[in-house]
C-alpha cells in the first residue's frame, strides 16, 4: 500500500464466478472462502484481518468482500459483505460502471 497514489482513497476487494449462469454455478457450491490481510513487512506475514465467505451468500455469484480506505493518511480495512445474484454485471452498476 506504501506504492499507492495518494489520488487514490479506496480500494474495494471483490470477487465473480466467470461466466456463473452459463455454468449453473453460485457461491454456495463453493466452502471454506475468505479474503484475508496481511501485513508482510518483517520476517513473517501477520495476519491483520480475515473475512470468511458464510452460506449468506449461497445464491450470490458476485461478492464485494471488503473495502481497504485510507483515513488520516492510515490505511484501514471495512468488511462489506454485499452480494450480488447478478454476478459482474450487477455488481459494476452498484459503482457506475458500464461493462462492454
Amino acid at each position: 500500500l506504501l506504492h499507492v497514489p495518494l489520488a487514490v482513497k479506496s480500494i474495494v476487494i471483490t470477487v465473480t464466478i466467470h461466466e456463473a449462469y452459463d455454468r449453473h454455478q453460485n457461491f454456495g457450491q463453493i466452502s471454506n472462502a475468505f479474503i484475508r490481510i496481511v501485513n508482510t513487512e518483517g520476517d513473517r506475514g501477520i495476519e491483520v484481518t480475515r473475512f470468511d465467505l458464510t452460506e449468506s451468500y449461497s445464491t450470490e455469484t458476485a461478492v464485494i468482500f471488503g473495502e481497504i480506505y485510507r483515513q488520516d493518511n492510515e490505511w484501514r480495512f471495512k468488511a462489506v459483505g454485499e452480494g450480488f445474484a447478478g454476478g459482474l454485471e450487477a455488481m459494476c452498476r452498484k459503482f457506475g460502471v458500464n461493462l462492454a
